[in-house]
């Protein structure tokens, strides 16, 4: 360990102490001592990447392998106690043409009937004063906003979607994308409704903000073409940092710096063993799920059915973990085993979505970076004899372990991948990602105020079953989204509860 002066902000002390207030924020709980497992108190990997997010804000640099192989408190301080900070890696050009990434790809390929309209984003109380005294107001807000756009390349990148869509990063921010709107309380529903439809992806307004100074809400809507999830968050981080005088932290990946590793990738023999690997899975036997009407599954027809596991099982089922079964992949199992049982179905395809943050070789690190990063891959799961969590253990290790490769591959125009057949189900196993976005802020809060309409009405959901799982406290949440056009919530509920079931018996043995 290097020695340091101990009040240096580098010194072992601090380190520690910055590791603890990360640690927390992330969980929610102070570390025990040392010894305390990050994954045993609660964590996961996006929580990893939350604190790895907090740790960079503090001038600490940190991988997601110092966490996995850390572990513990102390394992993870041995790792990162005396590294100091490292300025991001050139990202290229400031403007000018962009590959678009996967996700993206994936997402036009989608179609949606309003593409203009389907945001993310955050509705936030706004303090009168700065930590420092100073008064917030409407000018300020608008220069914070500009900033962070100005900083970040996702934040100002025009998407043309014709028959041959592409990107291009605009050399500086795109008029419009700052309002301040006057209404009384009774009308502050309609406008920050209104609020979600205001992206012009075509002229690179893909962020857009709304400011109601009579009730103080600042309204952030960031088009999801542009980034993910958890994105989000780290938008609210650096806004709030830019508002009262913080450092934002080091951006060290963008969506260029991405794209390049993924062409790197992509011309790699690792890729070209993992498109044997993608294609061999167990395609022929694929079916999809029928449904009981055909109803066209509008947005507003959608209903959801959930249900938890208690905190004994949920324990139970993470200790399956070191045996190559995480709650992610015996969740998937589960739930696809009870899908194809309740619907006669020899196999099933699950496309399965992941946080995307992995680093590539070579490439940048994503920790703190802002854009669409998010990975989506399909897991094939067959009905047969034995039992469940041992054949989806073979057939989970038969996945390429480069997740984010499958999307990378098909668009990069292999035809081995581009037709195989699709059962209509997702899993988007959020790994506490409401927790993330609860968004427990020394400053800037998210405020009670609510709105819907962040996507459109008359979007067709691609998928006829998504299963959405989250841990949320000590216990598991498991959920069904489905559409009232094509299936009676009796049968989604028998999928609900035979999921938990077969968890429960899972965790038993």
């Amino acid at each position: 360990m290097t020695n340091l002066d101990p009040t240096s902000p580098s010194s072992p002390a601090a380190v520690a102490e910055l590791l603890g207030a990360a640690w927390q924020a992330a969980l929610g709980a102070a570390p025990a001592g040392p010894e305390a497992d990050f994954f045993a108190a609660g964590g996961d990997s996006l929580l990893a990447v939350r604190m790895l997010s907090r740790l960079r804000q503090a001038g600490l640099t940190a991988a997601p392998a110092d966490i996995l192989r850390g572990r513990t408190f102390g394992g993870i301080l041995s790792r990162i106690e005396a590294t100091p900070a490292a300025a991001g890696p050139d990202a290229g050009p400031g403007a000018g043409p962009v590959p678009l990434l996967p996700a993206q790809r994936r997402w036009i390929a989608n179609d949606f009937t309003d593409p203009g309209h389907f945001s993310l984003g955050w509705i936030l109380d706004v303090p009168e004063r700065t930590p420092d005294g100073r008064r917030v107001d409407g000018d300020l807000l608008e220069s914070a906003v500009v900033a962070l756009v100005r900083r970040h390349e996702a934040l100002r990148t025009r998407y043309l979607l014709g028959d041959r869509p592409s990107a291009e990063v605009l050399p500086d921010v795109p008029p419009g994308l700052f309002t301040q709107v006057d209404v009384p309380g009774e009308k502050v529903p309609a406008a920050l409704a209104d609020g979600w439809r205001t992206h012009a992806p075509a002229e690179g307004r893909v962020l857009t903000a709304r400011w109601l100074p009579a009730q103080r809400l600042l309204q952030i809507a960031l088009h999801h073409l542009t980034l993910d999830g958890l994105s989000v968050e780290l938008v609210a981080d650096d806004l709030e940092a830019l508002l009262t005088g913080g450092q934002p932290a080091a951006d060290p990946g963008t969506p260029r710096g991405h794209a390049r590793a993924l062409a790197d990738w992509l011309a790699s023999p690792e890729a070209a063993a993992d498109l044997k690997a993608w294609a061999g899975q167990n395609w022929s036997e694929v079916r999809r799920v029928p449904t009981e009407h055909d109803g066209p599954g509008l947005l507003p027809s959608m209903d959801l059915v959930s249900g938890r596991l208690g905190a004994g099982d949920t324990a139970a089922l993470q200790r399956k973990a070191p045996a190559g079964l995480s709650l992610e992949s015996l969740v998937l199992a589960a739930a696809a085993n009870t899908i194809m049982d309740r619907f006669g179905l020899p196999a099933v395809s699950v496309d399965t979505y992941h946080h995307g943050r992995d680093r590539l070789p070579g490439g940048p690190g994503l920790e703190s970076g802002i854009g669409y990063f998010q990975a989506n891959y399909p897991v094939v799961i067959s009905a047969g004899p034995g039992d469940w969590p041992e054949r989806a253990a073979a057939e989970l290790g038969r996945v390429p372990e480069a997740r984010f490769g499958f999307d990378a591959l098909r668009f990069a125009g292999h035809a081995a991948l581009a037709d195989l057949p699709g059962s209509g189900i997702r899993l988007n196993f959020r790994s506490r990602m409401n927790a993330i976005n609860a968004r427990e802020a020394d400053w800037l809060a998210p405020s009670a105020t609510s709105a819907g309409g962040r996507r459109s009405p008359r979007q067709r959901e691609p998928y006829v079953l998504m299963l959405e799982a989250d841990q949320v406290g000590d216990s598991f949440a498991f959920a069904v989204k489905y559409s009232r056009d094509h299936f009676t919530r009796r049968t989604v509920e028998d999928l609900v509860h035979g999921t938990l079931d077969l968890l429960a018996r899972g965790a038993g043995a």
